[in-house]
């Protein structure tokens, strides 16, 4: 596309409900340098936040929120991203309020809740999209392509094992509120546990942590293991140590080993997607997520023609950043009315295959 062109597309006027870490490490910079977008309005429950944020990006005192209903009234707002920590309740209001949306995952916390928030997108005319952002990273991609030329594949392995953030403060300048009282941050940890609940039921209450984790962070790997290879059948899974989650998925022909931890008290990020067949093997592994335009590397395992020489060959396929595909993509399902990959309905297979794998937890 040429300057020229870039200059005459109709910029998207886009707010953000939840300003926290994720909104200004990766969307906030990524929405300032887009061509497509305007940053036009901020809310978060912290005015202390609100109100820093809003002057860093040049944000008029008008249009920095604390209350998401008010943000929503303004007629001039066209989508939000939402990224609070329940997003339930902000992303049917904006449904309601007709604003196209890109939430954070999870979409939810019960399928009960996305089911509402479905409709109510579907409703009202408005995108709603799902922030899976490894979902649009060339090197997912290429491996995609990779596996669908693969044979008679034996396994696959998916794993997921996060660590301590501790340090994401020393690398990005974070603003942060004290100002939001305890009995509203206390009360919106409930409205977490009780959908979680209502999902699992009181017997399996006691399974919310490696649940919560589940569609928390690992939900990044079970869409793309999804988007490659389909959506499985659980064969057995099981909970240790509160969070340690281990299940075994049927795909028919083959089986898929799923495995997702967290360890805060390294800094680790162990995150990849193994896939054996018999004339070779694929690794994809991704970086720390705030690591900006770090690749993500495909290793291919295979012999040299006609030889048994085996090798390893590293593909660095681009350094491209997924949040900015993401956003871009965003855009395009906009202005277009297209679907989005990760669509709402797409992210609900997410919970499904999550509360799938924790009703085969042995009680």
């Amino acid at each position: 596309m040429t300057a020229e062109a870039n200059n005459m597309k109709r910029k998207v006027k886009i707010g953000i409900i939840g300003c926290g870490q994720i909104a200004q490490i990766e969307h906030l910079p990524y929405i300032r340098d887009s061509l497509d977008f305007e940053l036009y309005s901020l809310c978060d429950l912290s005015n202390e936040v609100v109100q820093a944020v809003g002057e860093l990006y040049g944000i008029p005192p008008e249009r920095r929120y604390t209350d998401m209903d008010a943000q929503l009234a303004d007629s001039q707002l066209e989508a939000v991203i939402i990224c609070t920590r329940d997003h339930y309740e902000p992303g049917l209001k904006a449904a309601r309020a007709g604003k196209h949306m890109l939430i954070e995952k999870p979409l939810a916390y019960s399928l009960d809740q996305a089911d509402e928030m479905i409709e109510a997108a579907r409703a009202n005319g408005v995108v709603m999209m799902v922030g899976y952002m490894k979902r649009y990273d060339p090197s997912y991609e290429y491996f995609r392509r990779e596996t669908e030329r693969l044979k008679d594949i034996t396994l696959v392995r998916v794993h997921d094992f996060g660590g301590s953030f501790d340090f994401t403060g020393s690398l990005f300048h974070i603003c942060r509120g004290t100002d939001i009282p305890k009995e509203i941050l206390d009360a919106g940890s409930r409205h977490i546990q009780d959908a979680i609940v209502q999902q699992l039921g009181e017997q399996r209450a006691h399974l919310s942590q490696a649940y919560s984790f589940m569609l928390g962070i690992s939900t990044h790997d079970s869409i793309l293991m999804r988007h490659a290879f389909g959506t499985p059948e659980v064969l057995f899974a099981d909970v240790h140590q509160d969070c340690f989650l281990t299940s075994v998925l049927d795909y028919g022909s083959f089986r898929a080993v799923f495995e997702s931890g967290f360890l805060p008290a390294r800094r680790i990020w162990d995150e990849k997607i193994w896939v054996y067949a018999p004339e070779k093997s694929l690794t994809l592994e991704f970086p720390w997520p705030y690591l900006k335009n770090s690749p993500t590397k495909l290793t291919i395992n295979e012999n040299e023609p006609e030889s048994m020489v085996n090798v390893d060959k590293v593909v660095v396929n681009s350094f491209e950043e997924a949040y900015r595909a993401e956003l871009a993509h965003f855009y395009d399902c906009i202005v277009t009315g297209g679907t989005p990959l990760t669509a709402g309905e797409d992210a609900r297979r997410d919970i499904r295959l999550a509360y799938d794998m924790i009703c085969k937890v042995k009680l």
